[in-house]
């Protein structure tokens, strides 16, 4: 039977030229301990960290980073970010059936769990069907429809349909073999803060919401092929502080407290890029942040309220006080995802340009008046007053936060910032019992709008439109990546046209590092950061 391995292999590259940023600082090369000129290779690594995840099995978790879950579990494949197309890590080959419904997945001879447990085919097969019955993101596998197990070392993998909308999880953590006989011993909750999985790190010690020690995986073996080591690690440990405060962060780095922060605070991008001591990475973030009104408020039903809003907001201004980690964004695809579209972005630019008398004139048509003189327009007595939710340790957003409440306010709009914790602000826009606020994600795959857009698993706005939802469970199966963009496009149109949301900005971020750690690589999003080839020379 014709195989289509190459055809997944264009998707990506096609995909992702624009996320494949090289780094601002050429990383240097990795060296032994035993091939170093004689000075000393101090064997842990210690990383400071803005961000991490509370649950370490990523099957269970809303979230997952390059500092947890990344290093944990190992991903069958991943993306080169040299040229974009998939490439090897625990898998030795795969092959997609000309129909694109069956994987034929080849793993490598005595490959081991962490623990040594055997990672075999069934062990792959128990592990992508507990992600699709546990996984708050199973609507990723609702493809899958069977594993069959030819082998120790072969699964035939089988979709309901082409899983174009899958690949995106299969070169991540969310996509990995994690060891389910240890989740079915210990339970789910225990698994959540230690787990096993065959990445090229495990878990000594967890405490969430604060610190992280991994230790070498003696296990570990991987096919990447652009690192040297492809063994366990040359470093033992690894320590991860979860260090929020900006100022804090990037203090212990300039200080030696600590030889790597992950998301480098924005506010000291440019003195770490001066400095002599420090390598500095750079790339785009896939994802989307952008501004979520309740559509079934009474003040945002109305689409031309939602269109005023929309030609309020200056996106430049924003840009311009964060500084060097945003870049305009308009539409909802971004330029480090699949299915981009730069003519999509053109249009959302031309669509809703910054015009405030035009803003005002929107609000005047459907009834807002500002008749006593205040600056806030009315509405029968009532002013057109609502809550902005804000996550409370989000730097970046409380400042942008703060841009919009000027912003609207030069159309009479009055928004009253509140911010709360990060958990409370999902749980909250979930249940619709919200104003505003902000929508964000990262993730790779235009798919993700199918929660974020659409359905009952997120969907900020609470939109509710059929065809939409019908059109997105099309987009998912279109292996073909034109045929895709234009699916994609189509969408966002509807969305730009019906003011959904406001995309404002896509993200750039930062990994820095001492000189002193050499071998690091950093692939095209910060997911994705490998340790493979790293020593420590102070």
């Amino acid at each position: 039977m014709k195989r289509l391995q190459w055809l997944v292999s264009l998707i990506f590259v096609i995909s992702l030229l624009a996320a494949c940023v090289p780094p601002v600082l050429t990383t240097q090369s990795g060296k032994a301990p035993s091939e170093s000129t004689g000075e000393s290779a101090r064997t842990t690594l210690r990383i400071g960290a803005s961000n991490m995840t509370d649950v370490l099995d990523a099957q269970q978790a809303f979230a997952g980073f390059s500092v947890d879950s990344g290093q944990i579990a190992q991903p069958l494949f991943r993306i080169d970010p040299e040229t974009g197309g998939l490439i090897p890590d625990l898998a030795t080959s795969w092959e997609f059936s000309e129909d694109g419904t069956s994987l034929m997945v080849k793993l490598p001879d005595g490959a081991l769990f962490s623990n040594g447990d055997p990672l075999d085919a069934q062990a792959l097969k128990d592990a992508w069907l507990r992600y699709k019955t546990i996984s708050p993101y199973s609507f990723d596998f609702e493809m899958l429809k069977d594993v069959n197990v030819v082998d120790n070392r072969t699964a035939d993998v089988l979709f309901n349909e082409p899983p174009a909308a899958m690949l995106a999880v299969l070169v991540t953590a969310f996509g990995g073999v994690w060891n389910t006989s240890v989740a079915e011993k210990i339970g789910n909750e225990a698994f959540a803060i230690a787990p096993v999985a065959s990445g090229p790190l495990m878990v000594q010690d967890f405490t969430a919401n604060s610190d992280l020690t991994l230790v070498r995986n003696p296990n570990y073996h991987t096919n990447l092929p652009f690192v040297k080591n492809q063994g366990p690690l040359h470093i033992e440990t690894v320590e991860v502080r979860l260090i929020r405060e900006e100022v804090t962060l990037a203090g212990e780095l300039e200080t030696g407290a600590i030889d790597l922060a992950v998301n480098a605070p924005p506010s000291a991008i440019k003195r770490l890029a001066n400095n002599p001591d420090i390598q500095l990475y750079e790339y785009f973030e896939p994802g989307y942040v952008g501004i979520a009104m309740n559509l079934k408020h009474p003040y945002f039903s109305d689409l031309r309220v939602r269109r005023a809003i929309a030609k309020a907001v200056d996106r430049e201004a924003i840009v311009k006080v964060l500084g060097d980690t945003t870049a305009p964004q308009h539409a909802f695809i971004s330029s480090a995802m699949v299915a981009y579209s730069a003519e999509m972005e053109s249009y959302a630019r031309d669509l809703y340009p910054r015009d405030v008398e035009a803003a005002r004139a929107l609000l005047a048509e459907t009834g807002w008046a500002d008749s006593d003189g205040d600056g806030i327009v009315e509405l029968k007595g009532e002013p057109f007053v609502v809550e902005f939710l804000t996550p409370a340790t989000d730097t970046q957003r409380q400042q942008a936060s703060q841009i919009l409440q000027t912003q609207l306010r030069e159309i009479g709009i009055d928004i009253q910032i509140v911010q709360q914790e990060d958990g409370y602000i999902r749980d909250t826009m979930s249940a619709g019992d919200y104003d505003m606020g902000f929508d964000s994600f990262g993730w790779r795959d235009p798919d993700i709008f199918s929660g974020v857009l659409a359905g009952d698993w997120r969907n900020y706005p609470q939109y509710d439109n059929p065809g939409v939802v019908e059109k997105l469970n099309t987009a998912r199966t279109i292996l073909n990546p034109t045929e895709r963009t234009a699916a994609y496009t189509e969408l966002q149109q509807i969305w730009l046209d019906e003011v959904v949301e406001i995309p404002l900005w896509q993200r750039r971020s930062f990994i820095a590092a001492r000189t002193w750690v050499q071998g690091l690589i950093v692939g095209p999003n910060n997911r994705d950061m490998y340790l493979n080839d790293v020593i420590i020379v102070e």
